[in-house]
């Protein structure tokens, strides 16, 4: 008998264990792209840029705690940020050293989905938070940016993105002209948004 309660038990603690491996080692994948505005002003007027249809990839995992944790990581060319005037954008690649860095990274790693408010199966209306690393001409920052609007779909992640950037943390000089008269301002507000679907398994 008791090696049969012996052999039973040490049974169940086998399941027990792969049972935790699996719920540690769960990861959902969603893949789609985002579209991203970026508004900057200066001492003579504002201006908008963009880039649109970045793909994008973002693995929810969840730990052994049964928390799902959010990690992607997006790499684009300063070159395809335009503000669809040719002069600001010659100044604008020249600011980013574009021959020297040919890549600006954005990086989220394990941040909690909870904190970001984007779970398809519960609305929200109140904003949520996403650590975002930021990596321009090899200076890496971390901003906070806000989710909002967060959409109710069916295996799918749709939500917009709100941060600013400030240049200086990141050493970046836009050209000024007139002698210095006309510079961009500091802070530069990015917007996003984000539209993903889940992989099957």
């Amino acid at each position: 008998m008791n090696l049969i309660c012996r052999s039973l038990h040490a049974l169940l603690a086998a399941v027990a264990l792969m049972a935790f491996h699996d719920t540690a080692g769960a990861a959902d994948k969603y893949v789609g792209r985002c579209d991203v505005v970026f508004e900057g002003d200066s001492t003579l007027h504002a201006f908008t840029g963009d880039i649109t249809n970045v793909p994008m990839t973002v693995l929810c995992e969840t730990n052994g705690s049964g928390e799902a944790l959010l990690s992607t990581r997006i790499e684009i060319g300063p070159r395809q940020l335009t503000t669809h005037h040719a002069k600001r954008d010659a100044n604008m690649y020249k600011m980013f050293q574009s021959d020297r860095f040919p890549k600006l990274i954005a990086v989220v790693t394990n941040a909690p989905l909870a904190a970001a408010n984007l779970s398809p199966s519960s609305a929200s209306t109140n904003a949520g938070t996403l650590p975002v690393q930021l990596t321009f001409c090899g200076i890496t920052k971390e901003v906070r940016a806000t989710t909002i609007n967060p959409q109710l779909l069916a295996e799918a992640l749709e939500f917009e993105l709100e941060t600013e950037v400030s240049l200086n943390d990141f050493k970046l000089k836009p050209p000024s002209v007139l002698l210095g008269t006309i510079s961009v301002r500091d802070r530069v507000k990015v917007k996003a948004h984000v539209k993903l679907q889940k992989e099957p398994p």
